[in-house]
């Protein structure tokens, strides 16, 4: 089978640490959190609003003042409590990476019924690049073709075909507009992949109409499975993961892999 040369690799430490300790270091901005600050904002609008109708420029100065402040407090909170979760995921990630002496504990390993694919973000640029297990050995070769993405075995031989187009009507605060993906295998659609609604956070909805539209929920770096976790997709340095239970892996969620944004 042919191989690629790794220069980057995946400690088992490192893995658990991404795969169970890193997820919850990420902070979330809760939706209440948000509400209230609307709130806020919205209440100290209108103390400066009226103040001007009214012609009351002592409330228009208060109302002025309480907006600045909450402004202030509110970039200041959540900026503050982003940058403090960015910089304890980092050290954890160092920490792991940087631990020279790994015991051999005899524990049950968490991933022994798990397969780990892995694309070199730098191959990604390329319009042919790899996907590789582990061990380095090439499992498939994506090829770009405009909006449509052929995934070929190490024979050359067609596994399926990726469709991607952009979706601009979910609601989601992210850099990107989310995508919709559809897999077709020999001219039939395989699996469906869609953005769901979600103001803070990436979620996505696979779904298998081969397997009785059975259906997969990508939230964040999670692949969850009638709400039981079974997979993440994670970058470590200049490699993205997808670390998934072998009873799990099919094509939709390896399409997703190929095609999604960088986590």
């Amino acid at each position: 089978m042919p191989r690629i040369e790794m220069d980057d690799f995946l400690s088992d430490y490192e893995r658990a640490v991404c795969y169970f300790t890193l997820p919850k270091l990420v902070y979330h901005i809760s939706p209440i959190s948000i509400f209230i600050y609307c709130i806020c904002v919205i209440f100290a609008f209108s103390l400066t609003f009226w103040g001007l109708i009214l012609g009351n420029p002592q409330l228009s100065y208060i109302g002025t003042f309480i907006l600045i402040v909450i402004t202030l407090s509110g970039l200041i909170l959540f900026m503050g409590r982003t940058l403090i979760s960015e910089l304890r995921w980092r050290k954890c990630l160092a920490e792991a990476h940087g631990s020279a002496s790994e015991e051999t504990l005899d524990l049950p390993d968490p991933f022994e019924n798990h397969e780990l694919y892995l694309i070199p973000l730098k191959e990604k640029e390329n319009i042919l690049f790899p996907c590789v297990n582990r061990a380095g050995e090439i499992q498939y070769f994506i090829e770009k073709k405009s909006h449509e993405w052929l995934v070929k075995d190490t024979l050359e031989n067609e596994v399926c075909a990726i469709f991607i187009k952009r979706s601009w009507f979910s609601i989601a605060f992210t850099s990107k507009a989310p995508k919709i993906f559809n897999v077709y295998r020999d001219s039939k659609r395989i699996a469906n992949i869609k953005p769901r609604f979600s103001l803070f956070s990436s979620v996505y909805t696979v779904t298998l109409f081969e397997n009785g539209n059975e259906a997969y929920r990508i939230l964040q770096s999670g692949i969850f499975h009638r709400g039981e976790l079974v997979g993440r997709i994670y970058q470590v340095r200049h490699n993205l993961y997808l670390d998934i239970r072998k009873d799990h892996f099919n094509l939709g969620l390896l399409s997703f892999f190929i095609g999604c944004q960088d986590y």
